[in-house]
């Protein structure tokens, strides 16, 4: 990832005539950041990946439930936990 240090957006006015130039020039890409992970940052990152297949496996396989109407839906609980989200936004808890 590269983070581009030397960023500078000038103020917008009622009397601009023409846009800022936005080409970069090549001292300014070479003079760019570059951030490299550490092995603990790409070992958090490697076990991020493997936790999403998992999750992403059961969503699908709820939504095919939905599909065919062999998901039991409690809508008791539902409205509950919707009523207990909303309490805790607004800080009436």
């Amino acid at each position: 990832m590269r983070i581009d240090p030397n960023v500078v957006i000038p103020p917008v006015t009622r009397d601009a005539r023409e846009a800022p130039s936005t080409a970069k020039s090549e001292a300014a890409a070479s003079s760019a950041s570059v951030v490299k992970l550490s092995a603990a940052g790409a070992s958090a990152s490697a076990g991020a990946a493997a936790v999403a297949p998992t999750t992403t496996t059961r969503l699908q396989t709820i939504r095919a439930m939905l599909d065919k109407g062999d998901y039991p839906v409690d809508l008791d609980l539902l409205a509950s936990r919707i009523v207990d989200d909303e309490l805790l936004r607004v800080g009436r808890a």
